[in-house]
């Protein structure tokens, strides 16, 4: 296809600059607001078109030169090319648009933005593996692009990197590695995830020899089961005066930098007699809600982070909490004739299913909280819970994971 020249009007959410030819919707990869580019273009769809640059004929004051050697290739991030103040704007905006025109609902602008340092921030990281080299896939493919470091991740994982290339090297059939660094304790959990056996000796002895002395624990999953363990499965974290523990199977937020100020960004200042907390994980937000409650019942439907959530409740002699491995729909359906002042949702990308919004305006809670990672199924939900009768009161914008398209966003809602 022949090169074309376009106005970039703005950033989209998956990175993208977008920009109309011809009464044509085109999203351009790597491009910045006010550019003048000339593209070429990739993909055609019913509705859009995918393009790529050319040639920037005229660039964005905010473009700036990737930071990081791979970027472009290595599918990880999508926004390096843009300042960091411009992403933020961006996301903001990208928040806000959203809410309007998918949710319907009239929100006159954020109550503010959580963010922090752009790089070093991940102290979790998922590493591919193929053909017995270490890196990240290319964007929207399974090519991998082989790295030295990655600059999003915490500086103490980029110096775990040598010794995960001679475990890639020497692990036949390893396909990712999962890396979990804590700095309170600065030890790390590794999961090697394979599509071949190992023997158990094998595995041990390569453990000792590989890797260093602060690789507290060692998971080989075949076939998506643990098959075997050498060390502990599990690590601490300290966030504010609470310390967490977290296995290889439970989830914490990745970006560490953050976590203190998500946490005051999410739980109300408001004092609450019964919370129902639904998708708790290890229960990163319960412990902080339960010193402005006097009961939380929270949920999750991993059993690992259900299992690591009681264990935190007990290790930080915290008795007002009570967990239970449910799903959200079956807490919901359980408590349906309970009556709780405060709904805690952070479900994962799907958002919620219409079950669990039916569920939850039926119970009526006085006050919701919506912590989101997806902004269109927080839309899509918040137009179903305000058409129930709730108010959206604020949204915050968090971004925890800079040079990504990706953000999380906090909505509070109240009973009209």
């Amino acid at each position: 296809m022949s090169p074309e020249a376009v106005l970039v009007k703005k950033l989209v959410y998956g990175g993208y600059g977008l920009a109309e030819d011809k009464n044509r919707t085109l999203f351009i990869e790597y491009a910045l607001p006010g550019e003048l580019v000339e593209v070429e273009k990739l993909k055609e769809k019913k509705d859009y078109t995918i393009a790529k640059i050319k040639r920037v004929i005229l660039p964005s004051s905010e473009r700036r030169d990737p930071p990081c050697p791979y970027y472009g290739s290595c599918g990880g991030c999508q926004l390096q090319h843009a300042s960091y103040g411009l992403q933020i704007r961006a996301k903001e905006e990208i928040l806000l648009e959203t809410i309007r025109r998918i949710g319907k609902v009239e929100v006159k602008g954020l109550d503010g933005s959580i963010y922090g340092e752009e790089f070093g921030y991940r102290v979790k990281v998922q590493f591919k593996v193929s053909g017995g080299k270490l890196g990240f896939f290319e964007r929207k493919s399974h090519r991998l692009v082989e790295i030295e470091e990655c600059l999003v991740a915490h500086p103490a994982i980029n110096g775990l990197i040598p010794a995960l290339k001679e475990l890639s090297k020497r692990v036949k059939g390893l396909k990712e590695i999962h890396v979990l660094y804590s700095p309170s304790d600065d030890e790390f959990l590794i999961k090697l995830l394979s599509e071949e056996p190992m023997g158990r000796e094998k595995f041990k002895k390569l453990m000792d020899d590989v890797l260093p002395v602060n690789v507290c624990g060692v998971g080989f999953y075949y076939m998506g089961q643990k098959v075997y363990l050498k060390g502990r499965d599990f690590t601490f974290f300290l966030i504010g005066p609470y310390r967490y523990r977290v296995s290889m199977d439970s989830f914490i937020q990745v970006n560490y930098m953050l976590w203190e100020r998500f946490v005051k960004g999410a739980v109300p200042e408001d004092r609450y007699r019964k919370v129902l907390e639904l998708h708790c994980g290890i229960g990163f937000f319960s412990l902080f809600l339960s010193e402005k409650s006097e009961h939380v019942q929270a949920y999750d439907s991993n059993r690992s982070a259900i299992k690591d959530a009681e264990y935190n409740a007990r290790l930080n002699k915290v008795a007002n909490v009570s967990f239970g491995h449910l799903t959200s729909q079956e807490a919901l359906k359980k408590h349906g004739g309970d009556i709780f002042d405060l709904i805690f949702l952070d479900p994962p990308r799907s958002g919620l299913s219409s079950g669990e919004a039916k569920l939850i305006l039926a119970n009526k809670p006085r006050d919701i909280v919506y912590v989101s990672c997806e902004p269109s199924t927080l839309a899509r939900d918040l137009k179903v819970l305000v058409k129930g009768g709730y108010r959206l009161k604020s949204l915050l914008m968090v971004d925890n994971f800079p040079n990504t398209y990706h953000m999380e966003a906090i909505a509070k809602l109240s009973l009209e």
